[in-house]
């Protein structure tokens, strides 16, 4: 009887002190599909592609001093993005940052961690979640900008006086 004990006390302190078991692939994978990783990836990479082309004709115009592109101009500009835009799709793809999420996925959760977000994902809060939080983010974005532009000319002013006060300083 005594060994009974003794064998389960240890079992007991073993299985408490065990490192947590790392989630397999799979079950990782599974997790990404609930959370709809890769639309969210490629979502993101609309949004770059979108905010590269605004930086793109803002260069231009800086480039070109306001005039109006020519033909070939236009041309070369919409051949750069293109190539551009494919590496950038290329290279982010969900087919190549894949591991890379397995990875840090891995390391970052335990198996029972990944389950339990895969049946909250799965439930129908966690898919409200899913299909929800982008659009909530996106409000508040566009709430956020409205804000952003006084605190930014709070901001130029503050820099303008510094840079004034700075120069009186010898």
């Amino acid at each position: 009887m005594k060994n009974y004990f003794f064998v389960l006390t240890v079992l007991l302190i073993v299985s408490v002190s065990a490192p947590a078991a790392p989630p397999s692939d799979q079950s990782i994978e599974q997790m990404m599909r609930v959370m709809q990783v890769e639309q969210a990836l490629n979502q993101m990479l609309a949004q770059m592609e979108t905010g590269m082309h605004t930086g793109m004709e803002q260069s231009v115009q800086q480039a070109i001093q306001g005039k109006t592109p020519t033909d070939a101009q236009k041309a070369q500009i919409a051949d750069f993005e293109k190539k551009l835009s494919g590496i950038l799709k290329d290279e982010l793809s969900f087919a190549k940052m894949k591991d890379v999420y397995l990875q840090v996925y891995r390391e970052t959760f335990t198996q029972e961690e990944i389950t339990s977000i895969i049946a909250f994902y799965g439930s129908p809060a966690g898919k409200a979640m899913v299909e929800k939080v982008p659009v909530a983010m996106q409000k508040a974005g566009t709430l956020m900008q409205s804000r952003v532009g006084p605190i930014s000319q709070k901001v130029q002013a503050m820099v303008e006086q510094f840079q004034k006060d700075l120069q009186k300083t010898k």
